[in-house]
């Protein structure tokens, strides 16, 4: 089932407005949570929004997973067949310091697969959204543009530079060792560093051709991402190039995963596992 795209971009924008409001106050609460992760105003105040807009949007209402939320105990969980996983702001502490690279997370799930998700960028009011098999971002007020990601083998033919995403805060050392293992075999290697989940829409986009991830993410912070890579042929695999399923399991963790937009091209032989 795909949602109504344009009812679920409203609300992620109106989420985003209530978030901005805050983004530009000169103070703001923030707050320390159990596993030492920042939480601001502004996660709580999306969430508000996202929950009960999507609570709203169809009948009967799904069952969401937010992690500005308690999770569900695991009996009940293995009752659903689809819900939304939501992460209000992922990148709170991009948030905090007003960087910009921050998103708000849509994604639902069926079956254990992501089948919708929807990125927001709040600053730059970009909207990465897709499923069933097309994707989107749409700017402001200008038209949807289909997403398309770059072939790996058109780029090393035109020696072009292969572009690593990485993020601002994690695995730094282990992404500078596999870009020197790519840069020695396949060619030039530009790493990118990007906040949030942009990065798993910039390699939808076409604006990237990896994104390796080395050591735990939660499952919100990846499935709207997930969701729109395998809209346009892209995947994100586990660090044993395996699928990634969000079946029901006690914590949401994903111990590390690569993700691509060219799965034609075999990464294997060229990734650390």
């Amino acid at each position: 089932m795909q949602p109504n795209y344009a009812d679920v971009i409203a609300l992620a924008r109106k989420a985003g407005a209530a978030v901005l409001e805050i983004y530009h106050r000169s103070d703001y609460t923030v707050v320390e949570k159990s596993d030492t992760s920042p939480l601001t105003e502004a996660d709580l105040a999306a969430n508000e929004i996202l929950v009960h807009g999507l609570q709203h949007l169809t009948s009967p209402s799904i069952p969401i997973i937010s992690e500005e939320l308690e999770l569900p105990n695991l009996e009940e969980r293995k009752t659903w067949d689809r819900f939304w996983l939501i992460d209000p702001i992922d990148g709170t502490r991009e948030f905090i310091e007003r960087s910009g690279d921050f998103t708000i997370n849509l994604a639902l799930i069926e079956q254990g697969q992501p089948v919708f998700g929807l990125i927001y960028a709040p600053v730059t009011d970009e909207c990465f959204y897709g499923g069933d098999g097309k994707a989107f971002v749409k700017i402001g007020n200008e038209p949807a543009v289909k997403l398309k990601p770059t072939s790996v083998l058109k780029r090393l033919r035109e020696q072009q530079n292969l572009r690593i995403l990485s993020s601002k805060r994690h695995g730094t050392e282990e992404v500078s060792r596999l870009s020197e293992n790519l840069g020695e075999r396949l060619g030039n290697v530009q790493k990118v560093a990007v906040g949030s989940s942009l990065k798993l829409a910039y390699v939808a986009a076409g604006q990237g051709e990896l994104y390796p991830r080395f050591g735990n993410v939660s499952e919100w912070d990846i499935a709207a991402g997930h969701a729109i890579l395998k809209a346009v042929g892209g995947d994100i695999l586990n660090r044993q190039f395996e699928p990634i399923h969000y079946r029901p399991k006690p914590q949401l963790i994903v111990p590390g995963f690569y993700a691509v937009g060219d799965t034609s091209f075999d990464w294997r032989p060229f990734l650390l596992t």
